[in-house]
């Protein structure tokens, strides 16, 4: 194992051990608050900022794929330069366009995302409205526990959301998008429900954190498995950087 791959291993241990001590503080600091009220709007404000750099992160590749259809377009003027850009796959949605990478993708009409990407960003703005209406204006929603409990799940299945691709042999980039926007999701039901509970600012606090090693943990994971589907790889003229 590489020490790229291993590194995302390690991080994505770290982000269950992480995950799964949130019901264990929740529950003792529903026993022996700490003592420090939750701060909604400051909460939020967090949360939100972690969201859009989410966001803009998961817009980007958009722009570098097509900087790449510019520059492909150009290099048609040099017949030398076009031959070799043409032993490597195109990009689409800053993947492959080979068969490996097949299901990465979304192709929405013409345009191809990335599946991944397009998930997170998609959950991330679904997440900066639910935490303006809950942080800002005050909407609560009805079962703190279930609410608690269904963005747990969420986190969960975003977290080893690779190995569930492989042991299923999902190939498809809809699941992908739809397992990223559930991750994002769940990550702000898990901080929505803890607060509803406990009403803590370390809670709140540590949640945030943690959060953000998921963050950290899911870029890593989807570089990992890139090596990884290049790696499978039998096409010998590919010239992919991680080849």
């Amino acid at each position: 194992m590489s020490s790229f791959r291993s590194l995302s291993w390690w991080l994505q241990i770290l982000s269950l051990i992480g995950l799964s001590l949130i019901p264990l503080i929740v529950i003792r600091t529903m026993t022996d608050p700490l003592g420090l009220v939750s701060q909604p709007q400051f909460v939020g404000s967090i949360f939100i900022t972690i969201c859009l750099l989410g966001a803009i992160a998961g817009v980007r590749p958009s722009s570098f794929s097509r900087s790449v259809s510019r520059k492909s377009i150009q290099e048609e003027e040099d017949p030398q330069e076009l031959e070799v850009f043409k032993e490597k796959p195109a990009l689409r949605g800053h993947h492959y366009s080979c068969d490996a990478f097949s299901d990465h993708v979304l192709r929405i009409g013409n345009n191809v995302f990335c599946a991944g990407c397009t998930g997170l960003t998609t959950g991330a703005i679904i997440s900066i409205f639910g935490s303006l209406v809950y942080f800002f204006l005050g909407f609560t929603f009805l079962d703190e526990l279930v609410v608690f409990w269904v963005g747990f799940s969420g986190v969960f299945l975003g977290l080893v959301q690779h190995r569930i691709y492989r042991t299923l042999s999902i190939m498809s980039g809809f699941f992908r998008f739809a397992l990223n926007v559930i991750f994002v999701v769940g990550a702000f039901l898990v901080l929505v429900g803890a607060n509803r509970i406990t009403g803590d600012l370390t809670v709140d606090i540590y949640i945030l954190c943690v959060i953000l090693l998921w963050i950290i943990t899911r870029i890593l994971m989807s570089k990992s498995e890139h090596e990884r589907t290049c790696k499978r790889c039998d096409d010998e003229t590919c010239s992919h950087p991680l080849c």
